[in-house]
């Protein structure tokens, strides 16, 4: 999260002091219950589903550091090189123009249907059962 006191990013830029009370994860932006009505609305951020302040908060950390945008282009994240397990922004297609590459929105939801969430999710349970048996 940008800030630690949670005034609204877009009221700020219009030199308005607002306590912000959700935070939109692909926006990377604290928005108050106003700004958050607005984003709704817009074409470009209407599939953006902002979560409460409180609950942002509350996430470990190694969930909110994960990067929306990319490092080199500064652009959000649309696509996903398969040959490399990596996302990338419509800028990194050049350097992968020989690769296997869909859209991220794919990806994520296929993602719990996917042969290596299956695998993981098997030996998640074997390592249960495990822990299981050691601690009777």
């Amino acid at each position: 999260m940008a800030s630690n006191t949670s005034i609204c990013g877009i009221c700020s830029l219009r030199q308005i002091t607002k306590v912000s009370k959700h935070w939109c994860r692909e926006c990377e932006e604290d928005i108050c219950d106003e700004c958050k009505e607005h984003h709704k609305l817009l074409k470009p951020t209407r599939s953006h589903e902002p979560i409460r302040i409180s609950n942002y908060k509350s996430l470990p950390s190694f969930l909110t550091d994960i990067q929306q945008s990319c490092i080199y282009h500064n652009e959000q994240y649309q696509l996903y090189c398969v040959e490399h397990a990596v996302p990338m922004c419509f800028k990194c297609i050049n350097d992968h123009q020989k690769c296997k590459v869909t859209t991220l929105e794919k990806v994520a939801n296929n993602f719990k249907t996917s042969e290596q969430f299956l695998d993981l999710e098997s030996r998640l349970d074997d390592l249960l059962q495990n822990i299981n048996g050691i601690k009777n």
